[in-house]
């Protein structure tokens, strides 16, 4: 019985996701993209591993011009399933999502994979030859005669949209200010420069940097009850520099103090663990106290800790509260040491400002009465939110995490009632205290530029260093392979596909005359929409 009963749930399951999925169809073939995106994602909710549903949900957010998560739907697809030539029809339509974008050295090299997983995909080969047509191979000349440092490109020449990393070398008591990349005839057109790497343009360019003076930033030696750092030794003007303090055991910083160094009455400010380097050389120090304690009494049907164990006067602390199943928080005290009728008010966040004494806080928990749904918003751009806990009761700590996608950082969190964003709740770090209401979560995510991606894709960039070297060998190569790959293509094309004789006419037209190459795209319409295979019910 249990085993007919366990069957005739999953009959049931594939039915109801084959239902999501025709649905999602039907909305598809009627233009409603957004209604069958919402019909595919409840496929895939009940099934993660449906790549028809995936497949799908690719084109129904292509068609909303939601290219990059259409990208990432298609990416999913080619991850889950093992059918090669479902992988090759996925990784054709990144590479479309790619070329609406602009892209053409990215999609060049996405149609060189689908056409891996399927030697057959004619459209994979058309558009690779579409993009071949609009790729312009430009020189990069880097400037020899850098005052105060030198500079080095990845590459002395690349295509337009191929990645070039530069690097660099100061000379002694100089630091790099910035990367200039100009247009070589032209030096009024610049490139944007994102920490060390630029897009390559459409045209010829000059590399060159900037190099200022760096100024010394000295630590005092006469520090008591801890020690201090900086991130850096050496820093130019306006440059940020990060502070991190060693205390010995019972002591924390009071203050830290930046002045110029030999004149301690010129200072500079700091702001928190922060600050920027002025135009002259700096001491740093800072001073120690004694540190006061939190303590945590003991409690039954939940447990609490706080967000510093040790603080300074007036210094807001944390509780994180987590009942038992079954309880909620009933009360929050915070109790002096030192004096039992002092008290510290503890507000609706769970928040208290430290008093100037030793402290105990102390809980106490009831029979649940109520519980509140936490969601994380599903639809964020550049990342996602991971949640502890799906409900909680009110005075509960709920803990987030944030997942950013690669080239994106984390922000902020943005936490609201469910169904009304005029509601707002205060994160606090990554938690924060549930509200007598149901809530969404949700973040925002930016796009890295400067030292952040600088150092955050620097792994990244090695690998992307050696996939473009392995894309110029290639393309070098691929005007000889690409005859023999139509020949062999030939033989099971249709009469919609391309034909021997056109793929030949365009490939000489690519060599000898781009001008001739792009007319003959334009007037025979070349196809850069992806092959649906939501036209069918399954």
């Amino acid at each position: 019985m249990i085993m007919i009963c366990l069957l005739s749930a999953l009959t049931l399951q594939a039915q109801t996701v084959e239902k999501q999925l025709r649905k999602g169809n039907r909305q598809y073939r009627k233009g409603n993209f957004t209604e069958a995106e919402v019909q595919y994602r409840k496929a895939l909710d009940a099934k993660p591993t449906y790549a028809d549903a995936q497949f799908n949900l690719g084109d129904a957010l292509y068609k909303q011009e939601n290219y990059k998560d259409a990208f990432d739907a298609f990416q999913k697809v080619v991850e889950m399933s093992p059918d090669a030539k479902l992988k090759s029809k996925a990784v054709f339509n990144m590479g479309n999502c790619l070329l609406e974008q602009g892209k053409y050295y990215n999609a060049f090299n996405i149609y060189k994979i689908a056409l891996k997983f399927d030697a057959n995909n004619d459209d994979a080969l058309y558009n690779l030859e579409y993009c071949r047509a609009h790729l312009v191979k430009s020189h990069i000349w880097v400037n020899p005669e850098i005052p105060h440092g030198s500079v080095e490109a990845s590459e002395t020449e690349a295509f337009n949209g191929q990645m070039v990393t530069l690097a660099y070398k100061a000379d002694e008591d100089y630091a790099l200010s910035q990367y200039i990349v100009v247009k070589a005839d032209d030096q009024q057109v610049t490139v944007n420069v994102s920490g060390n790497r630029f897009e390559m343009p459409k045209f010829d360019v000059i590399v060159t940097a900037e190099f200022k003076q760096s100024h010394k930033i000295t630590i005092d030696k006469k520090i008591e009850h801890g020690t201090i750092s900086a991130d850096k030794t050496k820093a130019i003007e306006g440059q940020q520099v990060v502070l991190h303090a060693f205390p010995d055991p019972s002591y924390m910083v009071d203050y830290y103090k930046v002045y110029k160094t030999g004149s301690p009455k010129d200072t500079v400010p700091v702001n928190d663990t922060v600050f920027q380097m002025p135009d002259f050389d700096v001491t740093v120090t800072a001073k120690f106290r004694t540190a006061l304690r939190v303590s945590i009494d003991s409690t039954e049907h939940g447990t609490i800790k706080v967000t510093d164990s040790l603080a300074l006067p007036g210094q807001n602390i944390g509780i994180i509260v987590k009942p038992e199943q079954g309880y909620q928080l009933n009360e929050l005290r915070v109790v002096s040491d030192k004096d039992k009728t002092t008290t510290a008010p503890v507000n609706d966040m769970n928040l208290f400002q430290m008093l100037d004494t030793d402290v105990t806080v102390k809980a106490s928990f009831i029979e649940a009465q109520d519980y509140f749904k936490v969601e994380a918003d599903s639809l964020i751009e550049g990342g996602h939110v991971l949640l502890d806990v799906d409900k909680a009761t009110r005075g509960e700590t709920v803990m987030m995490k944030n997942v950013p996608e690669p080239g994106y950082q984390f922000k902020e969190y943005q936490i609201c009632q469910l169904g009304d964003t005029s509601v707002h709740v205060q994160p606090l770090g990554n938690f924060f205290t549930m509200p007598g209401m149901d809530v969404m979560v949700s973040a925002v995510f930016e796009k890295q530029d400067g030292e952040d991606q600088e150092q955050q894709q620097q792994q990244q960039d090695q690998q992307q260093d050696q996939q473009d070297q392995q894309d110029q060998q290639d393309q070098q190569q691929d005007q000889q392979n690409q005859q023999q790959q139509d020949q062999q293509q030939q033989q099971q094309q249709n009469p919609h596909d391309l034909s021997k004789e056109d793929a030949q006419r365009m490939l000489d037209a690519l060599e000898n005359q781009e001008k001739k190459t792009m007319e003959k795209v334009n007037e025979q319409k070349i196809r850069t929409q992806p092959k649906r295979k939501s036209d069918k019910d399954w």
